[in-house]
């Protein structure tokens, strides 16, 4: 994605230096228009004054031309210029925001001369200014969104394509994995290998949920009801029982009855099962699981303990498709589904772990009165 941004973001770049270049030869032209036109301006109101002066007429006043004369060593006569030139130099000047223009006359056989100032007005090129950079923004702009969608948009096909691979693989593993479960409990069969198909069913089953929550969660909204959590949490357990009795991993439960919480029983049960599923995968045989689920004033706590290998680094494993052990195999989604629902859902989470003693996840809901 960073190689095919190169061009357009580099073409963008040309394109902006050539529309900055091009301001400015349209704003230098029209600085010199501008001051053509005012010299015009001046040229005519120094034939009017030098008129009036011959004819011995009363000078006139102005807001926009200011001027004076002079005698031939310079000396003023008149004068109701806002600033003198420096030197007398020159027949036109610009300097320090005014335009200067000089001329001579003679009356009764003496020389005189003339100045006429006028201020510079810059609103015309404010104007411009603003009008030339908002017009390259606007380019550039449009030129880098142009550049997004066409960059993005292979990565968007690419998604939708896999979603709807992953949809239509959902579908596919649904009926065998339930034809299976069925046919297995018509079998009527217990015995040690029995047992070993049907919890492996359980951790497909999971790993399904994950995966298909995983997929939907984005344009599925999935309803909140009143949810009696404690006695749902039982549920989980007794589900998953078998599958810790496979490593024989007792589950050890202290839940209060009668709490009951607004949320998603799906979401519920990617919590609770993520978290046990976790615990029974990471701890050795012939050890223990705590599930506790204990009211704390207006919230309640429901804390998975377990007494594995720990954890290295607490923050990562909340990140999709991070796993503390490869070896242990899994997709990495499973946690990251769970810090995305308690942070939609605002409710508190977190772990505490210490290396070669286990882990101890809590998670804090807000009691429904």
């Amino acid at each position: 994605m960073q190689k095919s941004f190169r061009i357009p973001i580099l073409a963008t770049f040309i394109i902006m230096a050539l529309f900055v270049f091009q301001s400015f030869v349209i704003l230098n032209l029209s600085q010199k228009d501008e001051t053509s036109k005012n010299l015009f301006g001046l040229i005519k109101y120094e034939k009017r004054l030098r008129t009036l002066f011959i004819n011995n007429e009363s000078m006139p006043s102005s807001l926009i031309y200011k001027y004076a004369i002079y005698d031939l060593n310079f000396n003023p006569i008149f004068s109701n210029l806002v600033q003198q030139p420096e030197n007398f130099k020159f027949i036109v000047l610009e300097k320090d925001g005014f335009l200067f223009y000089k001329s001579f006359f003679i009356k009764d056989k003496h020389p005189y001369y003339i100045v006429i100032a006028q201020e510079q007005s810059y609103k015309r090129m404010l104007f411009l200014t603003a009008l030339m950079l908002t017009l390259i923004l606007i380019a550039v702009c449009f030129i880098l969104y142009m550049s997004y969608i066409g960059s993005v948009k292979p990565y968007k096909d690419l998604q939708k394509y896999m979603n709807n691979f992953f949809n239509d693989a959902m579908h596919e593993l649904k009926t065998p994995l339930g034809v299976a479960g069925i046919n297995l409990e018509m079998l009527g069969l217990e015995n040690k290998y029995t047992n070993r198909i049907k919890n492996a069913l359980k951790q497909m089953q999971i790993t399904y949920e994950d995966v298909e929550y995983f997929i939907k969660r984005g344009y599925i909204k999935f309803p909140k009801e009143r949810l009696n959590l404690g006695m749902y949490a039982l549920e989980r357990v007794q589900f998953l029982r078998s599958v810790a009795g496979a490593k024989h991993i007792k589950i050890i439960t202290d839940i209060e009855d009668g709490i009951f919480v607004l949320i998603s029983k799906l979401a519920a049960q990617r919590i609770i099962d993520n978290t046990i599923t976790n615990a029974i995968k990471y701890s050795p045989q012939n050890t223990q699981i705590f599930v506790n689920f204990k009211r704390n004033k207006d919230t309640v706590i429901l804390s998975i303990q377990d007494f594995g290998e720990g954890i290295k680094d607490t923050k990562r494993i909340w990140k999709r498709y991070e796993r503390e052990d490869e070896v242990q195999g899994g997709f990495g989604l499973g946690l990251n589904i769970v810090s995305e629902i308690c942070k939609r859902d605002d409710i508190a989470y977190d772990v505490k772990s210490v290396p070669k003693e286990g882990s101890t996840f809590f998670y804090v809901f807000k009691i429904l009165k």
